[in-house]
């Protein structure tokens, strides 16, 4: 019985992370969306989980009556990376809606911040204090939804092209 169980994760594992991994159109950034510094913050103490890139703790609840969109990413994610201009675009439109993109690591600082300055990256980098697997996430790229409440309505796995047509009215649509 443990074998065969085993046998079927050692099969479904790879299927799930080539799944998740699929690709993006990659083009150019833009910028002018909502900033994190756009949001007040209130004090969350040493066990936020979250930061922005200047180690300030953050939680979903500081965005509440936004609809927040948060992409689990990773530095060493060819599909992540690919996306994240994708995701940029898509916070540039819809940020004048409400919404809020957040682009989430479990990486060190260190890391995420070179990673963005040499890749040109903009869009609202934070940290995750924790690691994925504590948030149930299971496989890069993730994205969860939260409505103005902070509940969650919906999670994506793998890559999309969020700025695209389809995804931008299903997002609207949430």
């Amino acid at each position: 019985m443990y074998q065969a169980l085993r046998n079927i994760i050692i099969v479904i594992a790879p299927l799930l992370l080539i799944w998740s991994c699929s690709d993006v159109e990659n083009r150019p950034l833009q910028s002018g969306s909502i900033t994190i510094s756009d949001i007040q913050f209130e004090a969350t103490g040493d066990a936020a989980t979250f930061q922005d890139l200047s180690g300030t703790p953050i939680e979903l609840s500081n965005f509440s009556g936004r609809k927040v969109v948060v992409n689990y990413w990773a530095t060493w994610c060819a599909p992540c990376i690919r996306e994240i201009p994708a995701l940029s675009r898509a916070a540039e439109i819809l940020g004048p809606e409400g919404y809020v993109f957040l682009l989430a690591s479990d990486e060190p600082l260190e890391t995420i911040t070179s990673f963005i300055a040499e890749n040109e990256f903009n869009g609202n980098f934070i940290k995750l204090n924790t690691f994925f697997a504590t948030h149930g996430i299971q496989a890069l790229p993730s994205t969860v939804f939260y409505d103005e409440s902070g509940q969650e309505i919906k999670s994506w796995l793998g890559a999309y092209e969020w700025d695209s047509p389809e995804l931008l009215s299903e997002l609207r649509a949430l």
